[in-house]
């Protein structure tokens, strides 16, 4: 099968057909695949049957893979009993419990739009994202282009936000944003260049931005409930309904993506690869 490329909305997304994710692609293959990740920000792939080992392989395409976040008491549902080679670098999105506690992350509900690693010195570039167990409604990823929001800016916009820096912040495990202090968080920039393409992208996100610098407390709120506003704007917006077999990967430099909520007494199982990034370039 010849590999073919569809967009999803105008500004973010592309569905993938032709490719095997669970071979090893050529090379005219695998930069196909890493430039429309660049165009689109989010790459889908339907139909995919995948292991740990396949999904780690084909995520190296995307950069040297991150040791996960946050431990996780049992690793190898969906794993088909193969050794657990990546114990350390796959982390499970799951409801699914075991003696009444989450085997994963992230268990249940709706979360506020963020990107991944976001509060390290350090981001995330890629997201590798394969759905084992899906429930019948909702529990949809939401993908913002963060580089489609920052060209919609009016001028005005833009000469306020190029050059500052905002502190981006986590607490662990959460879903929906905290006032007090992060337990982890770096200042990066507000906005910042990416180096494959040349273009600009808003670096906020409203679950993980906590503030800007050097602006008084007020003032960042506002700017930034504005900026959250416009980059949840639909029209930069790719609702993503997950079926087993799907793997999505997303750059988290030029989106950020979100959750719908979903019935807690239907199964979610996605199992999860990340790649290191480097420290965002300033506009």
């Amino acid at each position: 099968m010849t590999l073919s490329i569809t967009k999803l909305t105008p500004h973010v997304g592309a569905e993938i057909a032709g490719v095997d994710a669970s071979r090893e692609p050529d090379g005219a293959t695998a930069k196909a695949i890493v430039d429309a990740w660049l165009e689109h920000g989010v790459i889908v792939m339907r139909g995919q049957d995948l292991t740990d080992d396949q999904q780690a392989a084909f995520a190296g395409l995307f950069g040297t893979l991150t040791e996960r976040s946050r431990p996780v008491e049992k690793r190898n549902e969906g794993n088909r009993g193969e050794p657990d080679a990546y114990a350390g670098y796959t982390m499970l999105v799951t409801n699914i419990r075991k003696d009444g506690k989450p085997i994963g992350s992230l268990p249940d509900g709706d979360m506020m739009f963020h990107a991944d690693l976001v509060y390290r010195e350090i981001p995330s570039r890629a997201t590798i994202l394969y759905g084992i167990e899906t429930p019948k409604a909702g529990g949809d990823t939401l993908f913002a282009s963060l580089t489609a929001a920052y060209e919609a800016l009016d001028d005005e916009t833009k000469a306020l936000v190029d050059g500052k820096y905002a502190k981006q912040g986590y607490h662990y495990g959460i879903t929906h944003r905290e006032d007090n202090e992060p337990l982890q968080s770096y200042v990066h920039p507000l906005v910042q260049v990416i180096p494959e393409t040349g273009k600009k992208a808003l670096f906020a996100s409203r679950l993980m931005t906590m503030s800007i610098e050097g602006m008084d407390e007020a003032e960042s709120d506002a700017l930034l409930a504005r900026l959250f506003d416009h980059i949840e704007d639909p029209r930069f917006i790719y609702a993503h309904k997950w079926r087993p077999g799907d793997l999505l990967v997303w750059d988290n430099r030029t989106t950020v993506h979100g959750r719908t909520d979903f019935d807690p007494k239907e199964r979610r199982l996605l199992r999860r690869f990340a790649t290191t990034g480097a420290r965002p370039i300033p506009a």
